[in-house]
């Protein structure tokens, strides 16, 4: 990760226009669309009020954290224990933080916390997602299921302690 340095905070009501601002530099498919810019706005505010909404419903209990390089936030991970395991229920990074080691460590520390309380930690990545599962794999992830269009991953720490905290 360089010289800079990450930390993991909990996220709060006052990162909503962050996480709203991150959501909107994923999107590159709506953002390119021909179409009048207030519309593809209107699109793209829509679709992450849906993402915030889903991820409300399908895993109360998630940890929202804010990832920070130096101080300033540049993106997020979503995390909950579903079925004894970590989900990774969604992580993402500003495009101008991207290559920097972000997700990489983040999700490291996380393996890290998982291992502790006895978890392995599992996530699902497109499959035309080339880097993140360059990633994923150079963490040690493997498939462990797939549909048409994603695939389902899991990490288990090699001699995991028994213990359930997380």
């Amino acid at each position: 990760m360089s010289s800079s340095t990450l930390t993991v905070r909990p996220a709060g009501p006052a990162d909503d226009a962050f996480f709203a601002a991150l959501y909107r530099s994923t999107r590159d498919d709506l953002l390119a669309l021909p179409a009048d810019p207030a519309m593809i706005d209107g699109l793209v505010a829509m679709q992450h009020r849906m993402q915030v909404a889903g991820y409300r419903q399908a895993y109360p209990d998630a940890r929202y954290q804010v990832l920070a390089l130096d101080g300033v936030a540049v993106g997020r991970l979503v995390s909950a224990v579903v079925d004894g395991a970590v989900r990774v229920v969604d992580i993402a990074v500003l495009p101008q933080a991207r290559g920097r080691g972000v997700a990489g460590e983040a999700l490291r520390r996380l393996q890290a916390q998982a291992a502790a309380g006895g978890r392995g930690v599992v996530l699902a990545v497109r499959k035309d997602n080339a880097g993140a599962r360059r990633l994923y794999a150079a963490l040690g992830f493997a498939v462990a299921g797939d549909n048409d269009t994603d695939l389902e991953l899991r990490w288990s720490a090699p001699d995991q302690p028994c213990g359930r905290g997380w």
